[in-house]
């Protein structure tokens, strides 16, 4: 297993803050410093700690109000969100909305023997059933993105519009599709996610046909979080989650939350 970078600790932190019910991490000083390795709090050591817990979107406190870095190790380090992106709460869905056993049934065993079938016969009828019409779904979506200073131009498996406007504005879900046999890896993860910077949809997903993982993008004004992550198998048991997540209505809702944060954003910077 490949050792933990300070990025890595902090990206935990991250996630179990945004998991947690209060949005809020309480650590013990020696705890925290204990999980960074720092034996000796330096001031390079603690700026470089500070920097990195910044960047994964985390503001810190001490409980007592001493200096972070100089605080005594039963002191408490208290994380929370630099800014809260909206939880999807859970909603009772309309029985209108809920696929049938035999669909669920069908959904869960189905074969795939490409890449291509994964699109047209595992996400597209999950699109239908989140509520997407045929208009809002396209197949192959140019992306133009830099490598370096070199401007290239690439496909995003599955892009789907609010409506038939192809404008960035009214993009609500990036989906990278994989092949059955293959594991969904992080590079597959880190495509999807590359393609989200370019986009800015409400959320991405990743899926084998068999692996579904679900990625609420937050505008790059705090780390992204993977909100659900499972087996097909368990397509009826979490059907609610993904729906509350991913349906036309939460992406819609969740996509102008994120426009009117970077339009905020926008303004204070001006």
């Amino acid at each position: 297993m490949a050792k933990k970078t300070e990025a890595d600790v902090a990206l935990e932190m991250y996630q179990s803050v945004i998991q947690s019910n209060n949005r809020q991490k309480r650590l013990k000083s020696s705890t925290f410093w204990g999980l960074f390795k720092v034996k000796a709090r330096r001031k390079t050591i603690v700026e470089r700690i500070e920097s990195i817990i910044d960047q994964q979107g985390l503001k810190i406190a001490v409980k007592s109000g001493a200096t972070f870095g100089e605080e005594s190790g039963a002191d408490w380090i208290i994380l929370t969100p630099k800014l809260l992106p909206p939880r999807q709460p859970p909603q009772p869905i309309p029985p209108s909305k809920w696929p049938s056993a035999e669909w669920f049934e069908m959904m869960q065993t189905r074969l795939f023997e490409s890449e291509r079938e994964v699109e047209a016969y595992f996400i597209a009828p999950l699109l239908e059933k989140l509520g997407y019409d045929y208009d809002d779904i396209v197949i192959g979506y140019p992306v133009e993105m830099f490598k370096g200073v070199q401007k290239t131009r690439t496909e995003a498996d599955c892009v789907v519009f609010n409506g038939p406007s192809r404008e960035k504005e009214d993009v609500l879900l990036v989906i990278e599709a994989k092949k059955s046999d293959k594991g969904v890896s992080v590079d597959h993860i880190g495509q999807a996610k590359s393609y989200a910077r370019e986009l800015l949809p409400a959320c991405y997903i990743v899926s084998n046909g068999q692996q579904i993982i679900v990625f609420q993008f937050n505008g790059m004004l705090v780390p992204d979080e993977r909100v659900l992550d499972f087996d097909r198998v368990q397509l009826s048991e979490r059907w609610e989650d993904l729906y509350n997540y991913t349906c036309r209505e939460a992406t819609i809702q969740r996509k102008q939350w994120m426009e009117e944060q970077i339009s905020r954003m926008k303004s204070n910077q001006a």
